[in-house]
């Protein structure tokens, strides 16, 4: 074979994006975006749910427990179309179009503009914990796992669940999606955020803002 032939061949094996071996699919540039394809049929089936989730109007709320220091409060999250209030521990956040606030559940302090994430930054979730921000921590534990994921189904008030059971490291994380894709079970290494409450019917006082 030519030498010029060889110097190809050889820079084609390195870059292994390139030549026969093409790019890893996914549906999006960020590895851990909704989308991202991971590879692994019974988690990517879990996260296409979460993906597609409901916008309303529903209500959901849950117990949650942050491992470190055992801290223990609940989250609610009230969709209804483009408006959203989602309680974690005393800080809510609600948002009706582009309007948007955060307050204390208890009126301690008062009513901030914008959504404001140091309002919950010391319990573990975020405000997109009902969907998006747990496929981002699923699409990050399935690039850790170190044994084949497990796929079943449970229920929740009711309400049917499909699951995965990720090996990882530190033990094994589940993650539980409603079939209209809220979270219904999330037990890692830092929390356990299990379903309590299921409505399709809202409450309009969750909307109420300043105060």
């Amino acid at each position: 074979m030519p030498r010029h032939g060889l110097s190809a061949l050889f820079v084609c094996l390195l870059v292994l994006t390139g030549c026969q071996v093409g790019e890893r699919p996914s549906f999006s540039d960020d590895p851990f975006g909704p989308g991202a394809i991971t590879g692994d049929t019974s988690i990517d089936s879990v996260l296409a749910k979460f993906d597609s989730a409901t916008t309303g109007p529903a209500t959901a709320a849950y117990s949650v427990l942050r491992k470190y220091g055992a801290l223990e409060y609940t989250s609610i999250a009230v969709l209804a179309g483009n408006r959203r209030s989602i309680t974690i521990g005393n800080a809510r956040f609600v948002q009706i179009g582009s309007a948007t606030e955060t307050c204390t559940v208890d009126k301690s302090s008062p009513c901030m503009d914008g959504l404001v994430p140091q309002a919950a930054s010391d319990v573990g979730l975020t405000i997109d914990f009902y969907a998006a921000d747990t496929a981002k921590r699923l699409r990050r534990d399935a690039q850790a796992m170190i044994g084949p994921s497990v796929l079943h189904d449970e229920t929740f008030v009711d309400q049917h669940a499909t699951c995965v059971d990720v090996p990882l490291p530190g033990g094994t994380a589940v993650y539980c999606v409603l079939d209209n894709g809220l979270l219904a079970k999330l037990d890692d290494g830092d929390v356990l955020v299990t379903l309590t409450l299921w409505s399709e019917s809202i409450d309009e006082g969750a909307f109420a803002t300043g105060g």
